[in-house]
């Protein structure tokens, strides 16, 4: 017999992840097994200079649902682009290679399947942000609103997307805005969003990238940028 439809396919970025993979892998494929969730978690190694690739090519032999997909370093938007073009799921999400799963974690997600076209996690609070952290996380979703008129209480962290809608989306952000400018192309065409209130969950390890200054830089020049074309695109 073959295996159910995945209702969710979730796009694993590993950068020089190493250190990390294999606990998140595994503990991402106990939670959906554990939700009976049918999914599959597709690994894109994005150019890294670890021991990732040779990781992720285990992982993918030994848990069922898992596979391994290999490319140059495109950044996380293009790793989640790549992702997407092997998915088969109903819904897509992203999840960072650093970031710990549990079932609780995905629920509110799979209870909005069939509800909703996007599926926006809205953290309850800011595990291991520093004041300028909890400060850009207030100001963030203020800038989106204020630029886009997209009214979400958060704009930066776990969403689910329905395929067939997604698909029908360019993005031009490699980084951060990318997730930014997924929600407004699927707002401007009209898909339907739910909100759900999820716990942030600390980190495996390593230092959150949003702490770091250029980080910020790149995710305020790129909403800048896709804001100018946004407008461009809105006039023509």
């Amino acid at each position: 017999m073959s295996p159910a439809p995945a209702a969710l396919s979730v796009i694993l970025p590993a950068f020089n992840e190493e250190a990390l993979l294999a606990g998140c892998v595994h503990q991402l494929h106990g939670a959906l097994t554990a939700l009976q969730v049918p999914a599959e978690i597709i690994i894109v190694n994005d150019g890294s200079r670890d021991r990732t690739a040779e990781i992720a090519d285990q992982l993918a032999r030994e848990l069922p649902g898992v596979v391994a997909v290999h490319q140059a370093n495109q950044g996380i938007g293009g790793a989640f682009r790549t992702g997407v073009q092997r998915a088969t799921g109903e819904y897509l999400m992203l999840w960072p290679a650093d970031m710990p799963a549990e079932s609780a974690d995905l629920a509110p997600y799979t209870a909005q399947f069939g509800r909703a076209d996007v599926i926006v996690g809205v953290r309850q609070a800011r595990l291991g942000y520093n004041p300028l952290m909890r400060f850009n996380a207030w100001l963030y979703p203020k800038l989106v609103a204020t630029l886009f008129g997209l009214r979400l209480r958060d704009v930066n962290w776990i969403q689910a997307y329905r395929r067939s809608w997604f698909t029908r989306i360019t993005l031009t952000q490699r980084g951060i805005p990318m997730l930014v400018e997924a929600l407004v192309r699927l707002r401007d065409l009209g898909a339907s969003f739910a909100e759900v209130d999820v716990a942030m969950k600390q980190r495996l390890g390593g230092v959150a990238s949003a702490s770091r200054f250029r980080v910020m830089w790149r995710t305020l020049t790129g909403v800048l940028s896709f804001w100018k074309l946004w407008r461009k695109e809105r006039r023509s």
